[in-house]
């Protein structure tokens, strides 16, 4: 996918991330001066002291990977520490690309056509929108839970209803426009189901999917033997292709809109 189609939770965590460093380039600077400074020292004993050989380049590339990864270890803490949001985004983030790396295995077993991640919408977005063979549209909302009390379960349920309803908004405005695509509506090769895909300790607990107020609820380790047992009218290969290409198009143009409207915002603040 796209970098600018990125999952909403992961364009937020760059945000954080951009303004952390803004607020902190002092400190950053010196770390990585002193990081640089650290490397040269190590690389220049290692190339005196020993001989040049494979093991000599194995352990300096070793010692420089350990290096690198403290200093992204140590970014990546000092984001997560200053914004209460972070983490949250973070997992959310983990969660959208975890189901992405599940519709990729399902592809490969020919359970779906294809699908589409990050929709945006003038209310909220779409994380993933799969077009099964057997099942016609069904909208993945990505969720990453340890645990989840009453309220927050009711909320995703009724985040997963409003996916579905703007999912089916979306399919009959995009779908429906040429005389095939809407003989094929009426065939019901599109009907909308909505899953909520949960990530974390509480897919664990789940154990197995379950359908709750007309949703269903997957656990992640589970989504792939899910989309196997999906079982309605079949969809196409030329149908499918349509609908993931009309629904990329609507991505390109909703997205090219909110990035022109936030042009503008700045515009205007700025002036």
């Amino acid at each position: 996918m796209a970098r600018r189609y990125a999952p909403y939770s992961r364009r937020e965590m760059r945000r954080i991330q951009r303004a952390w460093g803004r607020r902190n380039w002092r400190r950053l600077t010196v770390v990585t001066v002193v990081f640089v400074g650290i490397v040269a020292i190590v690389t220049a004993i290692f190339v005196v002291i020993f001989p040049p050989s494979g093991a000599r380049s194995y352990v300096l590339g070793f010692l420089h990977a350990a290096m690198a990864a403290t200093y992204f270890w140590y970014m990546t803490v000092g984001v997560l520490a200053s914004d209460p949001d972070a983490i949250r985004h973070l997992r959310g983030a983990w969660g959208e690309e975890n189901t992405r790396e599940e519709l990729k295995r399902a592809k490969r077993r020919r359970l779906i056509w294809d699908w589409v991640d990050s929709i945006s919408l003038m209310k909220g977005d779409l994380d993933h929108v799969v077009v099964t063979r057997r099942g016609g549209l069904v909208v993945l909302d990505s969720k990453w839970r340890n645990q989840a009390s009453p309220s927050d379960r009711d909320d995703m349920l009724r985040a997963a209803q409003r996916a579905r309803q703007r999912c089916e908004a979306l399919a009959s405005q995009e779908l429906g426009k040429d005389r095939q695509a809407r003989h094929r509506a009426r065939a019901h090769a599109f009907t909308v189901r909505s899953a909520v895909v949960v990530w974390g300790a509480l897919q664990h607990e789940l154990g197995e999917p379950r359908l709750v107020d007309g949703v269903d609820i997957v656990p992640g380790f589970r989504l792939v033997a899910w989309l196997r047992t999906l079982d309605g009218d079949p969809v196409s290969k030329g149908a499918a292709r349509e609908a993931v290409e009309k629904m990329r198009q609507f991505r390109a143009r909703s997205w090219d809109a909110a990035t022109a409207a936030e042009r503008r915002r700045s515009s205007a603040s700025v002036g």
